[in-house]
C-alpha cells in the first residue's frame, strides 16, 4: 500500500460529468477511443436544463416536474 503524503489538501479527482462539461466532444471520442459506452441519453438529459430534460423526456406536467425538482433542491 503506497504511502500517504503528509499535509496539502488532498485534491478530488474530476468525475466523468465534470470533464463532460467542460468538453463533450472531446471528452466523449477519449471514451469512445476506449470502448467506455454508456447511454448518450443519459448524457443530453444530465447536460441540460430542467425545462429541455423534460421536453426530451416528455414529461406530461411540466410545470408540477420543475416545482417538485425546485423543492428538492432547496431541502
Amino acid at each position: 500500500m503506497a504511502k500517504r503524503k503528509r499535509g496539502g489538501v488532498a485534491r478530488r479527482k474530476p468525475r466523468l460529468f465534470d470533464l463532460l462539461a467542460r468538453d463533450r466532444d472531446q471528452v466523449l471520442e477519449v471514451l469512445r477511443r476506449h470502448g467506455v459506452y454508456f447511454d448518450p441519453g443519459t448524457v443530453v438529459t444530465l447536460c441540460s436544463t430542467p425545462e429541455k430534460a423534460a421536453a426530451y423526456h416528455a414529461v406530461p406536467d411540466r410545470k408540477a416536474f420543475l416545482r417538485d425538482l425546485l423543492k428538492a433542491t432547496r431541502a
